[in-house]
């Protein structure tokens, strides 16, 4: 008996995630990465009909003795992991030499029956493995291989499974392996269940061979194929095939993550890549091989690129017709009177604005449940409708950000094209809405007698958003700086540390600290909010109360490390009769902002001071003209609350909640 270098159970906990069937397919790559290329699945039944044995067998190279230690011993490792031509290549596809211990997600026990040549002379031999002993192996009894005529290749059989049927093994198989077959299918790979050869073209939408018609120097076969299901973890790629039909090199097209279910392969072979040389060189590096900067190379991969954009682009025009019709029978479309002139044409004219944006930019609308798809053809309809289209489209512009190529592919659609995450918008719209109207209860109506922790505080804890987009909750109501600078490394260094700080101060707590980083990842803005309940006004002594927290931070170099900026926020109901607040407005009136009451580092450190009031305007400012044409606004201000725990409860439930908190508060507070 050989022994693995790792418990059973820890093998067990590694291997969790693997679920029977993905495992079961484990054995079949085992076999194509040992050079076979026919694999034959037997499903042994018992007199029940149920499948009570499987084996997989290949006709491969088999599993050397000499490397046995090799290949069983190490947990977590293998050679081929370390082979600088898997990266790029479907083969060797196990590439964490764990596959050989996946049986036991489905099997009691796996026995290996290989035979190898060494020598010249070929050599049979068995492997014994148990699910409750993984760490374990059989290697022949202890005996050497012994000479044998068999054929080379493996053949693993496994007992006391899981049960299974013949069909969903076969479907398993066929969507694992599609893909493969298709890109060896001049190399006659097969796969073969219980004497049936494994066919997949169910899977196939439409295949196109391809002839270039620029002029290049080397003659390419081209075959682009359409899918009509995900390739899972392989994605969409070109596969480039030597004069040989191997496969040389692949990688992922561009068209990957449109969130369209345009699934698709494309083959290139061509004796231009029997040595072409595929990495991306270095500046200044010269390669004596064909490569990706020869102008043959560009012209090809321009006109396959053509082909596929326009492949695409009349598929996503078919399927937006379909998605419109299913729609429409869904009862999701807006109803339409067929025997109105006038609507028929409102008709036509939503189905091609629908239709357009879907095939510019199909995740506008794709994995929206039904009633957010309502809403969203809902709010088109109005766009459609609305006299004032400009305007209503600089409002979504400026609420829904787009990355640069979306904006490039929907730049030509129209004039506005903030439209991704149109059906999200409205939502979060009402829901912010429904927000700041329980605020303004809380802070604004003194028969419910709010107060600051478990009202104001509550509410501003799941919608920092008040404050600014894109933040992270650092921690829970009320941190410490302790627990604060704790939270702050772990959301800069991904690192979970205890901390302690030297100051007199350091035990006060803070009410809010939100962290948020810029695009680049190099600068941090860290936001401190203090809250004050209604009924305390705001004055000098509250003021201080914040800069005591922004020293406690400037004595202890881990709050500053890196380009850091701190924004502090005082917020109240309103301002006492000393009009010390006033004054320190009107002194830092030449930075240019408003509501700022303190400027240090070179404007790396701030405090503003803020009334409800100017919150809830500044909102209005935001997102008035847009609400009024969602007509939310005047539904949602007729809700009234009958307690100040009532609103917490209401609009701490709803789809404007953010992220909870990067580290709770301790439970010992």
């Amino acid at each position: 008996m050989q022994e693995i270098s790792i418990t059973t159970e820890g093998i067990q906990k590694n291997l969790k995630n693997y679920k029977p069937l993905d495992a079961l397919c484990e054995y079949i790559w085992n076999g194509f990465d040992a050079l076979a290329d026919t694999i034959c699945v037997n499903l042994h039944t018992n007199e029940f009909g149920l499948i009570n044995m499987i084996s997989i067998v290949d006709n491969g190279t088999g599993i050397a003795y000499e490397e046995l230690g090799n290949k069983f011993k190490p947990f977590n490792d293998s050679k081929k992991a370390n082979s600088s031509k898997v990266v790029n290549h479907s083969l060797p596809h196990g590439r964490q030499g764990i596959g050989r211990l996946t049986f036991f997600a489905f099997a009691q026990r796996a026995r290996w029956n290989t035979v190898y040549i060494k020598d010249g002379k070929k050599y049979e031999y068995f492997i014994d493995m148990e699910k409750d002993s993984l760490n374990q192996y059989d290697d022949n009894g202890g005996k050497d291989p012994k000479v044998s005529e068999k054929a080379l290749g493996t053949e693993v059989i496994f007992t006391q499974l899981q049960q299974f049927s013949k069909e969903e093994i076969v479907q398993r198989i066929k969507v694992e392996f599609f893909w493969f077959l298709e890109l060896n299918r001049n190399r006659n790979y097969k796969i073969i269940v219980d004497d049936e050869e494994l066919r997949y073209e169910d899977f196939v939408v439409k295949r196109v061979e391809l002839v270039p018609e620029a002029e290049l120097a080397h003659k390419y076969m081209i075959s682009v194929v359409q899918w009509n299901q995900s390739l899972g973890k392989e994605f969409s790629k070109f596969y480039f095939i030597n004069s040989e039909n191997e496969e040389q090199y692949k990688e992922a097209t561009k068209l990957n993550k449109k969130s369209d279910e345009f699934y698709h392969s494309v083959f290139v072979k061509s004796d231009y890549f029997d040595e072409f040389f595929f990495e991306k060189e270095n500046e200044g590096q010269i390669n004596l091989f064909p490569n990706r900067n020869e102008q043959e190379f560009k012209l090809l991969m321009d006109y396959i690129y053509d082909f596929l954009y326009k492949f695409r682009r009349n598929y996503l025009k078919e399927a937006s017709d379909r998605f419109i019709d299913k729609l429409v029978d869904s009862h999701i479309y807006p109803e339409f009177d067929g025997n109105n002139i006038i609507d028929t044409y409102r008709k036509t004219e939503l189905d091609n604005l629908v239709g357009t944006l879907y095939a510019a930019q199909p995740k506008i609308f794709t994995n929206l449940s039904d009633d957010n798809k309502k809403i969203t053809i809902g709010l088109l309809k109005l766009i459609m409708d609305a006299e004032d289209k400009d305007n209503l489209f600089a409002v979504l512009k400026q609420v829904i950000d787009l990355d640069e190529n979306e904006l490039a592919e929907l730049s030509g659609v129209l004039k506005y094209t903030s439209l991704s995450n149109i059906a999200k918008l409205v939502k979060l719209l009402e829901d912010r809405q429904k927000v700041i109207q329980g605020l303004k209860e809380l802070v604004f109506n003194k028969e419910l007698y709010a107060k600051e922790v478990p009202h104001i505080q509550s509410v501003v804890e799941s919608h920092y958003w008040l404050f600014g987009e894109q933040y992270n909750l650092i921690t829970a109501a009320e941190p410490d700086f302790t627990l604060a600078l704790k939270g702050l490394l772990l959301a800069t260094t991904g690192e979970e540390e205890n901390v302690d700080i030297d100051h007199e101060d350091k035990n006060k707590e803070m009410d809010i600290f939100m962290i948020r980083q810029d695009r680049k990842g190099d600068v941090t803005e860290n936001v401190v909010v203090e809250l004050k309940r209604p009924t305390v006004a705001l004055g000098e002594k509250e003021l201080s109360q914040v800069k005591k927290y922004m020293q406690v931070i400037r004595s202890d170099d881990r709050f500053n490390m890196g380009k850091v900026k701190w924004t502090f926020y005082l917020v109240g109901n309103k301002f006492n009769k000393s009009s010390f607040l006033e004054g320190e407005l009107e002194n830092n009136k030449n930075h240019g902002e408003d509501h700022l009451v303190y400027w240090v580092d070179k404007g790396l450190t701030k405090i503003y001071v803020l009334k409800w009031s100017e919150i809830f305007d500044e909102f209005s400012k935001r997102h008035d003209y847009l609400l009024e044409k969602l007509k939310l606004e005047e539904t949602i201000w007729l809700e009234q609350h009958d307690s100040a725990d009532q609103i917490v409860s209401d609009v701490n439930s709803n789809y404007a909640v953010l992220d909870k908190p990067l580290i709770p508060k301790r439970k010992s507070d």
